[in-house]
């Protein structure tokens, strides 16, 4: 599996509890109701936010085939860390240290205030194709572990990668979203508690200096200049 795919599943699958607590709350209100109706919602909803982040994928792949008056590889580069930042932004965050990731997630405000009115307007949701369009309306919702896969898409050599490094980000955060939608109350409250969150926080962490240290190495100024999984040399 190609190395940006592995690292934007594992994003993903670690980040449940960022995950959590940008939108936990708005997929146990999409997914309240009877079982079969709530499982029916959540698959859809999913599905929603799993193609909106492909496409984004798609449309951020690009920049890696444009020519921006700078090497392709310094750009990519760029990109990566840009990447590792956001990561190590939001494990900060949930660790309860100071970040800016409310800095970092102000950048895709302007863009939401468009969507949730629209999104909104969905509610209550009276059909699986409702909850369709709400899980891809709310894909734009700003997260800064979001921007960090995006910054990862960016980086591919091609929108085709771009795409399936954001599909397997989106298909990352599929267990933690379904299992709120299905427990809705008992998952939100878990990942509530302080130590669920530092826990995951320190995932993060962990994750977003693996992947430093590949850039380190990049550039020659690892113990070991060698290929990295995270950030494999031209």
């Amino acid at each position: 599996m190609n190395a940006l795919v592995t690292a934007a599943f594992l994003m993903g699958l670690f980040g449940g509890a960022h995950c959590v607590a940008m939108c936990g709350g708005v997929s146990s209100l999409l997914c309240s109701g009877q079982p079969v109706r709530s499982a029916r919602f959540a698959l859809a909803y999913n599905a929603g936010r799993v193609a909106s982040y492909t496409l984004l994928g798609l449309l951020v792949g690009s920049l890696g085939t444009m020519r921006l008056g700078l090497p392709m590889d310094v750009v990519r580069f760029g990109l990566r860390a840009l990447a590792a930042l956001c990561m190590l932004t939001v494990g900060l965050h949930l660790v309860g240290l100071p970040s800016f990731v409310k800095a970092l997630e102000s950048v895709g405000a302007p863009i939401w205030r468009r969507v949730a009115p629209l999104a909104r307007r969905l509610l209550p949701l009276r059909s699986p194709w409702q909850a369709l369009a709400a899980g891809g309306l709310w894909a734009f919702m700003p997260c800064g572990l979001l921007y960090g896969a995006l910054a990862l898409a960016a980086s591919a050599e091609s929108p085709a990668l771009g795409a399936a490094t954001m599909a397997a980000f989106a298909f990352g955060t599929v267990p933690v979203m379904l299992a709120v939608g299905a427990v809705a109350h008992r998952v939100v409250r878990a990942f509530a508690r302080v130590w669920i969150r530092r826990a995951a926080g320190a995932v993060i962490l962990v994750f977003g200096l693996w992947s430093t240290a590949g850039l380190a190495n990049q550039v020659g100024m690892g113990a070991v200049a060698r290929p990295h999984a995270c950030c494999p040399r031209p």
